[in-house]
């Protein structure tokens, strides 16, 4: 039983040393933790109207052609 504690605790130590992601360079890196911090705690709050915005910026520049595109890959599969 104390090596299987062992080794849990080791493997949660190797866990918890991840360094913080650094992208090498000040201005990526801040700008990366700005994008993620929101992503990480709200994703479905972004995610889903982001992704309606783009479906309708889509169907209002390339309206005929993405129908048939969608026809044609709901027939295909």
């Amino acid at each position: 039983m104390r090596t299987i504690n062992f080794r849990l605790k080791k493997k949660m130590d190797e866990v918890f040393s991840l360094e913080p992601n650094n992208l090498n360079w000040s201005v990526f890196t801040d700008f990366y933790k700005l994008i993620t911090s929101p992503l990480k705690s709200m994703p479905f709050l972004i995610v889903i109207p982001l992704s309606f915005i783009a479906a309708m910026i889509f169907y209002f520049i390339f309206n005929y052609w993405l129908i048939k595109l969608v026809s044609l890959l709901q027939h295909g599969f």
